[in-house]
């Protein structure tokens, strides 16, 4: 079995799929993809991250609504999680005042940290390390949810059938 990691945004792991560069895929869902298997498992937390200097740096849970005013760097729409945030900005019936548009989730906290935007987007360990206030979002409701992705009706080799298995067995949903 030959395991590769590749990062990257949603639509282009879903193209390796299909080009059959990879036998399983885990990213986002796309619901237009109707040949690829999508099973939920894992969930993520979404937050709010602001430079510490910030005039929201002070609060520890934010409404959306509350962030309008600011420069916001968001992710491009290729990637998996634009499709979600943009419903939580449509949830309260506005549209952030987008600064940049950016592919990966470090890039927008490296941004953020230098002053650059605030951002909706994934809590992960590596926030703690930077100079930004991580912030949970208390309203509107939010879920993001990671997936297995496989081809539809594409047999699978034991050993790679046998780590699907493994995975949503061993999965939080």
């Amino acid at each position: 079995m030959k395991f590769h990691f590749h990062t990257g945004v949603t639509s282009d792991i879903i193209q390796g799929l299909k080009d059959r560069k990879y036998d399983i895929a885990f990213c986002s869902k796309i619901k237009e993809e109707h040949t690829i298997e999508f099973i939920p498992i894992a969930k993520q937390e979404l937050v709010l991250i602001v430079p510490t200097d910030h005039p929201l740096a002070n609060k520890d849970t934010i409404d959306l609504i509350e962030t309008i005013p600011y420069p916001q760097i968001i992710f491009t729409k290729k990637s998996g999680l634009r499709p979600i945030i943009d419903d939580l900005f449509n949830q309260i019936g506005q549209q952030p005042k987008v600064a940049y548009e950016v592919e990966e989730d470090q890039v927008i906290a490296g941004l953020v940290s230098k002053n650059f935007g605030i951002a909706v987007c994934p809590n992960m360990p590596m926030l703690n390390s930077m100079n930004l206030k991580v912030i949970q979002i208390k309203s509107p409701n939010w879920e993001r949810i990671f997936y297995l992705a496989v081809i539809k009706d594409r047999a699978l080799t034991p050993v790679i059938q046998s780590f699907k298995d493994y995975v949503i067995k061993s999965s939080q949903l």
